[in-house]
């Protein structure tokens, strides 16, 4: 009889104790389970992938405008880009060279028309303008993230502008190189009549510069470096 209760406490223990490592081990599975889960949770939101040159182009097309200016005979057009929400603008001086102030109309995309209120800055030199338009005080304009990193040779690009006025014209290219000590980026983004002062995007959708000029028979087109401008904003 004593006999058979100690082997039924014996095995009761067997039982409890394994009963105990079993519990511990799922215990420690799950934890380890929800920290991975976290883990993975944490590295998605680092980890994104980044956004297509469809989603940069519809979402930075807004910005980008047409300028027609006069010089008293007949018009002549170019582009600009909104570098912030109160109006300020960016565009090429040749633009407007030779034009009648007060003859310029901006258009942006929606179709509305403005004027410009005050120039800023500019340079025939660098070939910019900044100035900014007439509009309502709380009238909010989209504007265009600026880089602050000067791109390598090699990397990906797209310009968005409004060759012979035809709005909203997405190309697409490389930096070719970096020419007069970093203040023009030579690009294989065509950049044609019309498309002058637009915005020359790298593929997180900043600005590193402002479309000037283009041989489109040669590929060689380039822009003005937007760091080699003070924008001041």
């Amino acid at each position: 009889m004593k006999k058979l209760i100690f082997n039924s406490m014996a095995i009761c223990i067997v039982v409890l104790f394994s009963c105990s490592r079993s519990g511990k081990k799922g215990t420690v599975l799950a934890k380890s389970e929800t920290k991975l889960s976290i883990v993975n949770e944490d590295l998605s939101e680092k980890i994104k992938s980044p956004k297509s040159l469809q989603d940069l182009y519809e979402k930075n097309k807004v910005s980008v405008f047409l300028i027609y200016t006069s010089d008293g005979e007949k018009y002549h057009q170019g582009s600009g880009f909104f570098v912030s929400e109160g109006g300020v603008c960016v565009s090429n001086y040749h633009v407007f060279a030779g034009t009648l102030k007060g003859q310029e109309i901006i258009k942006t995309l929606d179709g509305e028309e403005y004027k410009i209120s005050e120039v800023i800055s500019s340079s025939k030199e660098l070939d910019y303008i900044i100035f900014k338009i007439e509009n309502d005080i709380n009238q909010k304009f989209r504007f265009l993230p600026i880089s602050n990193v000067l791109p390598n040779i090699g990397d990906n690009v797209f310009a968005i502008g409004n060759p012979k006025g035809l709005e909203s014209t997405l190309s697409t290219g490389i930096v070719s190189s970096l020419r007069d000590e970093n203040t023009l980026i030579q690009t294989t983004a065509e950049i044609t009549n019309g498309s002058s002062g637009g915005p020359l995007f790298n593929m997180k959708g900043e600005v590193i510069g402002i479309t000037s000029s283009g041989m489109g028979e040669a590929n060689l087109n380039f822009a003005i470096n937007i760091l080699a401008i003070n924008l001041n904003l």
